[in-house]
Order: C-alpha cells, then structure tokens, then sequence
C-alpha cells in the first residue's frame, strides 16, 4: 500500500495549493504583480484539475487535445487583451 504522501492526487494537491500561495504573494507585493506570470500560473492550476481532477489525461486522445487547446487560447487571449 502506498503512503498517502506518494500518491499523485496528493502530490497534485500540493502543487496546486504551492501555485495558489505563489500567487497570493505575488499579487500582495507590488513589485512582483505581475499580471501575466499570475494567468500563466491561474492556468496551469486549471490544466492541472482538468486533467487529473477531472480524469481528461485518461480520456481519448481528441478530448485531451480539445482540453489543452482551450486552456492555451484562453491563456493567451486574457494576456493578449490585459496587456
């Protein structure tokens, strides 16, 4: 049986609330607001409930790619149009 600390929703788990307090800090400290470091970091915690959370990386290979297409666009629209 595999320790709670070693399984890869755990650890997903971590990452994600890493990338949360990562980005609490960076838009609490002027110097480092920097608004698209923040979306690159919103979305990859979304990549990263999508494709785990949500069990999209065990999905035909269409539906992934449809994921990972939409995070991208969307990603880049917001920086494009707050930039």
């Amino acid at each position: 049986m595999k320790s709670i600390f070693l399984q890869a929703n755990t650890v997903i788990w971590a990452v994600l609330a890493l990338a949360t307090a990562l980005s609490w800090y960076m838009g609490g400290d002027a110097s480092l607001n920097i608004p698209a470091v923040m979306l690159l970091i919103a979305f990859f915690k979304t990549r990263l409930v999508i494709m785990h959370f949500m069990e999209v990386n065990h999905a035909p290979l269409p539906l992934r790619i449809i994921g990972e297409a939409w995070g991208i666009v969307c990603c880049a629209a917001l920086i494009v149009l707050y930039s």
